[in-house]
C-alpha cells in the first residue's frame, strides 16, 4: 500500500498538537515546578530543538497548551448544549458540562500555571492573555445559549460566568488533595443549582423556575 506523504504545514500541525498534549499531561504529573522544555519534548517525540522552534519561551509553551485546551472544551460545551433535548434544563445542564470540564486535567494544569504566574512576570503576562480570551468565549458562549435573557440583561453574561467560574474553582481546588474533609461534588453542585436556578432559564422557551 502506497504511504501517503504529509504536508509541510500537516506535519507542523501535528507536531505542535503532540507538543501541547505532552506539556499537559506533564503538567498534570509533575507540576508545574517539575515540569520542563526536555521531558515536554521528550514525550512528545520532538527534538528540543524543534519545541523551540515553536516555542521559543517556555511561559509561551505552557499558556499555548492550556489555551489550546481552553478551545477544546468549549467546542465540547457548545457541541453539548446543542445537543441537548428539547425538555432539558438548560441551566442544570450548562453546569453539569462546566464541571466536567473543571473537574478533568484541564483544570488541574491551568491551576499549577496560575499559581505559578503569581510570582513569574513572564508567565503571569501570558496566562492572564489566555484567562481573558477564554473568559470572553465563555461570555459569549452564554449569549448564544441565553440570547433572549441576554437582550433582557445585557450584563447578565458577565456576571454569570464570574459567579459560576468562581464557584466551580472553589469546589474543584477544594477536591485536589486527596483526603480533604469536602462535601461530595454533586452534593454542592445540586445545592449551587438550587441558588442560581431562578437566575436562569430552565427549558426550551427560556422560562425560569
Amino acid at each position: 500500500m502506497e504511504r501517503v506523504r504529509r504536508t509541510q504545514a500537516e506535519r507542523t500541525a501535528a507536531t505542535r498538537a503532540a507538543l501541547l498534549t505532552a506539556t499537559v499531561d506533564t503538567l498534570v504529573d509533575k507540576g508545574y515546578r517539575h515540569t520542563t522544555t526536555t521531558d515536554v519534548a521528550r514525550r512528545a517525540g520532538v527534538s528540543p530543538g524543534a519545541l523551540l522552534h515553536h516555542f521559543p519561551t517556555k511561559a509561551d509553551l505552557l499558556a499555548a497548551a492550556v489555551g489550546h485546551l481552553f478551545e477544546q472544551r468549549l467546542t465540547e460545551f457548545r457541541k453539548a448544549m446543542a445537543d441537548l433535548p428539547e425538555s432539558a434544563k438548560r441551566g442544570d445542564a450548562a453546569l453539569d458540562v462546566l464541571w466536567s470540564m473543571f473537574s478533568g486535567p484541564t483544570f488541574t494544569a491551568w491551576l499549577e500555571l496560575w499559581v505559578a504566574a503569581r510570582t513569574d512576570p513572564e508567565l503571569r503576562a501570558a496566562v492572564t492573555e489566555v484567562d481573558r480570551d477564554f473568559v470572553g468565549a465563555s461570555e459569549e458562549v452564554f449569549r448564544e445559549i441565553f440570547a433572549d435573557e441576554t437582550v433582557a440583561n445585557p450584563n447578565l453574561p458577565r456576571y454569570a460566568v464570574a459567579i459560576v467560574f468562581t464557584f466551580l474553582t472553589g469546589m474543584a481546588t477544594s477536591g485536589l488533595v486527596p483526603g480533604a474533609d469536602v462535601l461530595p461534588d454533586q452534593e454542592l453542585l445540586a445545592v449551587f443549582k438550587m441558588l442560581v436556578n431562578p437566575a436562569l432559564p430552565d427549558g426550551p422557551e427560556g422560562t425560569s423556575s
